[in-house]
């Protein structure tokens, strides 16, 4: 998007989980690009180097495994400090696990779930109390798994995008009284490493050119997030132009 289209977020604090790489570093470093203040997230610490180097002076790196006890609350102690409040809280990050439900281990269950479901949730609640005093605005990058005809070898995942999307659901309608938005986007195929890796386990080939970009995502994100509080956007869905 050229700068002189770009939303203007000067004065907004926000919040990116997932911002190490792939969708959640688009989003970070496009809101940085348009104004904000943006805390990144994300497990790996050189990963978030890169994703602050490549957004300019209103990036801020923390690193944090969302998946532990206690991430959210430590998380916003970190926006207390840096930021000083929240005005958007993008829930980007997630893991993918493939396998049958005869092949896929609890734990890895366990673990979809603590980072997928759990881990927005308690982010979340520890953020409301300061979205709702800002009427700020919460966006859940989910998944297209979550309208596919056949699940064979991604139950677990699915029933974790499933649960996020309820999530995102139950919290649009808890907190849409008090002036806060929630947005949830589901991308298509987009060219990140997860999908590099999902391709080459299919042994398919990986042609990042035909399918979503990362920043397609974060420009369509940013123009819903930039439109005037007498509209919300509730779902959107996004999707590569090229079908095959």
């Amino acid at each position: 998007m050229e700068a002189s289209a770009r939303p203007d977020f000067t004065g907004c604090r926000a919040l990116v989980t997932g911002a190490g790489r792939g969708i959640g570093r688009a989003i970070a470093r496009e809101l940085a690009y348009c104004g904000a203040a943006v805390l990144c997230v994300a497990r790996t610490q050189s990963e978030l180097d890169e994703t602050v180097s490549g957004a300019g002076d209103r990036a801020i790196a923390v690193s944090c495994d969302i998946g532990d006890a206690g991430a959210g609350d430590r998380l916003m102690h970190e926006v207390a400090h840096h930021l000083g409040g929240l005005d958007i809280l993008v829930h980007c990050a997630g893991i993918f696990v493939s396998g049958s439900l005869e092949q896929t281990p609890l734990s890895e269950l366990d673990r979809l779930y603590a980072v997928n479901v759990r881990a927005p949730f308690a982010l979340t609640k520890a953020a409301l109390p300061v979205l709702i005093r800002e009427q700020g605005q919460i966006v859940f990058i989910g998944s297209s798994i979550v309208r596919a005809a056949n699940l064979a070898g991604r139950g677990g995942y699915a029933a974790m995008q499933a649960a996020f999307k309820a999530l995102a659901d139950a919290t649009r309608d808890e907190v849409n009284d008090r002036d806060v938005r929630v947005l949830m986007v589901t991308p298509g195929t987009t060219a990140t490493p997860r999908q590099a890796r999902i391709f080459a386990q299919a042994e398919r080939e990986y042609r990042p050119e035909r399918l979503l970009q990362p920043e397609d995502v974060a420009q369509m994100v940013c123009a819903a997030l930039s439109l005037p509080r007498t509209a919300e956007v509730t779902d959107i869905q996004v999707r590569p132009m090229l079908k095959s």
